[in-house]
C-alpha cells in the first residue's frame, strides 16, 4: 500500500449542502450556494468544508444516508440560474413560490425545481449543442450512469414502487427485459443522464472555484447503498436481503438501531475484489479532496438484525481476528483507490479498541469529539481529555450531524459536567470560574483549545462556530425536524451584517493564531 498523503494542519467547517441559504434561494441549498459557502469559509479561515452525502434520494426521503443511488448527485441540488432553455422569469417564480416552504416539505421543493429541469431537458432534446459533451460524460461514467438512469426511468414507470415489486423479469434483470425497457424508456433515460451531466458540470466548476480559494471539499461516504437503490438492484448477489444493517445498543438508542440497509455479503464482496466499493471511491475522488468514511466500524464488523419481529442482532464476522482482517482488507481497497485523496474515518459510538489501533496503523484519522473524550469516566475523578493530548492523525471537533449542538449541550449539561469542562478551559479559581463564565466564553475557549491541538484536522459544525442551537438530526427518530436545518441567514448577509462579520473575523484570527 502506498504511504498515505500528508495532511496539512487546517481548520474546516461541517455543513450539509441542503442547509445552505443565499439571497437567491429556492427552497434548499444547491451547488450554486456551495460556491458562496466556499467564499465564506475562506473568510473564516477555514480551508475545508465537510458535507453530508449529496446522493439522490426518493422524493419524500429526507435522510441523505438512504439514497436511490450512491453515485448520482441529487438533481434537486442543480443550480437554477443560467440553465439553457429555462426562462429567468420562471426561476424567479419558483423562488417566490418556495420562499416560505420549509425544507421538511421536500416534495413541494423537489416538484418546483424539477419543473425547471424538465424545461432544460426539453431544450436539450430540441437542440444538439451539448450532445457531444453529454455523450462524453456518459462514456466516462458508464460504470454507474446507465444502470442508474434505467433504474430511475423504471421507478417512474412503476410509480416509485421498490424494485423488488417490479415484474419478475425486471427484478431479476433478464437481458431481454432490460433491452426492451431501454428502448421503451429511452427519453426518460436520456433525461436522467442529462440531469447528471448538468449536476456534475456545475460541481466541477464550483470545485475549481473552491480550490482557487484554497478551500478543500469533503464528502461523506454512506456505509451502504439503500435497499431500494440502483446499485443494490444491479448487484443483488452482494447483499443479504434477509438481514438489515443497524447499530448495537448505545447512548443514542438502548434497543439498537435498524437502518433498513441490506446486509453486505462480505465473502462475495471480497471475492469480487471490492469492485463496487472501489468504483465508489474512484467516483468520490473526482468530486472531493477528502472523504469521510461513515460508520467505519461496520467495515470491520457489520451489525445486523434478522427480519423476524424481535430478532436479536449480531456481528459479522463474529470473531475479532476475522473482524480486523476484514476491516483492513476493505480499508486497504479504499485507500488504494483514494490515492492522494485524504480519507478520514467516523469511528464514534461503540468502537472496540482494536478498530482504533487498526486505523492508527493505517494512518487514517479518526474522530475526537471533545465532550466525549474523557478519562476515569463515571468515577469521582472523571475529567475531559485536553485537546493538547490528541494525536496528530485525528480529526478534532465539537460534534457531528448526529449530536446536539454545542449550545444545546451547554444548556442541558449537568452542573458537574459544566464544571469539569470549565476546569479544563478556564484558568481561574473554581468559584470565580463557575459563577462568571457564560456560553460564549466557554465556546470560544473550546474552539481555541481544539484549534491549538495537535490534530491535523479540526472540523467544526457550522452551528457551533456561531452558537446556533438547532441540530441537524436526532438519531433513532423520524420527524420533520430531522435533516431540515438551514442557515438562519443568507450567506451574503453573514458576510455583511456587522455582528456576523465581526464573528467571521474572530474565527479567522483564531485559525491563523493556531497555525491553521
Amino acid at each position: 500500500m502506498n504511504p498515505r498523503p500528508a495532511i496539512e494542519r487546517l481548520a474546516g467547517v461541517m455543513v450539509p449542502l441542503f442547509s445552505l441559504r443565499t439571497r437567491s434561494d429556492a427552497g434548499i441549498g444547491d451547488i450554486a450556494a456551495l460556491d458562496a459557502m466556499t467564499g465564506l469559509a475562506s473568510s473564516m479561515g477555514d480551508r475545508a468544508i465537510l458535507l453530508l452525502p449529496i446522493d439522490e434520494t426518493s422524493p419524500g426521503e429526507a435522510s441523505p444516508y438512504s439514497a436511490l443511488s450512491v453515485f448520482a448527485i441529487d438533481p434537486i441540488y442543480i443550480g437554477l440560474d443560467g440553465l439553457a432553455g429555462v426562462i429567468p422569469g420562471d426561476v424567479e417564480r419558483v423562488r417566490r413560490e418556495l420562499a416560505h416552504v420549509p425544507l421538511s416539505d421536500r416534495l413541494t421543493i423537489r416538484a418546483a425545481r424539477l419543473e425547471l429541469l424538465e424545461a432544460a431537458f426539453r431544450h436539450f432534446t430540441a437542440r444538439s449543442d451539448e450532445r457531444a459533451a453529454v455523450t462524453d460524460f456518459a462514456l466516462r461514467h458508464r460504470g454507474w450512469l446507465h444502470d442508474y438512469a434505467l433504474f430511475r426511468a423504471l421507478k417512474d414507470r412503476f410509480d416509485l414502487a421498490p424494485w423488488e415489486d417490479w415484474p419478475d423479469e425486471l427484478r431479476r434483470r433478464e437481458t431481454a427485459a432490460l433491452d426492451r425497457a431501454k428502448a421503451e424508456l429511452a427519453p426518460a433515460i436520456d433525461k436522467y443522464m442529462y440531469w447528471q451531466f448538468l449536476a456534475h458540470r456545475q460541481w466541477t466548476e464550483v470545485h475549481a472555484h473552491a480550490r482557487a480559494r484554497g478551500v478543500m471539499l469533503g464528502g461523506d461516504l454512506a456505509f451502504s447503498p439503500a435497499h431500494d437503490s440502483a446499485e443494490v438492484w444491479a448487484n443483488q448477489e452482494l447483499f443479504d436481503f434477509n438481514r438489515t444493517v443497524g447499530a448495537p445498543p448505545d447512548a443514542f438508542n438502548p434497543e439498537g438501531q435498524k437502518w433498513g440497509l441490506p446486509s453486505p455479503r462480505w465473502d462475495r464482496i471480497r471475492a469480487d475484489g471490492f469492485a463496487l466499493l472501489r468504483k465508489r471511491i474512484r467516483h468520490a475522488r473526482e468530486l472531493y479532496d477528502f472523504i469521510r468514511i461513515d460508520h467505519v466500524v461496520g467495515l470491520y464488523r457489520t451489525f445486523s438484525f434478522g427480519l423476524v419481529q424481535g430478532a436479536k442482532g449480531g456481528f459479522s464476522p463474529a470473531a475479532e481476528p476475522d473482524q480486523r482482517a476484514l476491516g483492513e482488507a476493505v480499508l486497504g481497497a479504499i485507500l488504494e483507490e483514494a490515492g492522494a485523496t485524504i480519507v478520514v474515518a467516523e469511528d464514534l459510538g461503540v468502537i472496540p479498541p482494536f478498530v482504533r489501533a487498526s486505523l492508527s496503523a493505517l494512518g487514517v484519522p479518526g474522530y475526537k469529539v471533545m465532550r466525549w473524550e474523557k478519562i476515569n469516566d463515571g468515577t469521582p475523578a472523571e475529567a475531559f481529555v485536553s485537546p493538547a493530548d490528541y494525536p496528530e492523525i485525528s480529526l478534532a471537533t465539537t460534534g457531528t450531524h448526529d449530536t446536539d449542538t454545542l449550545a444545546e449541550w451547554w444548556d442541558t449539561a449537568p452542573a458537574a459536567e459544566r464544571a469539569r469542562m470549565l476546569a479544563l478551559l478556564v484558568p481561574a479559581p473554581a468559584a470565580t470560574r463557575n459563577a462568571k463564565v457564560g456560553f460564549e466564553q466557554m465556546r470560544d475557549a473550546m474552539l481555541a483549545a481544539l484549534y491549538a491541538s495537535p490534530s491535523r484536522m479540526v472540523m467544526i459544525p457550522m452551528q457551533d462556530l456561531f452558537g446556533w442551537r438547532e441540530r441537524i438530526n436526532l438519531p433513532g427518530t423520524v420527524g420533520p425536524a430531522n435533516w431540515s436545518w438551514r442557515l438562519p441567514h443568507a450567506i451574503e448577509d453573514i458576510g455583511h451584517d456587522p455582528a456576523s462579520s465581526a464573528r467571521v473575523a474572530q474565527l479567522r484570527a483564531m485559525a491563523i493564531q493556531a497555525g491553521r
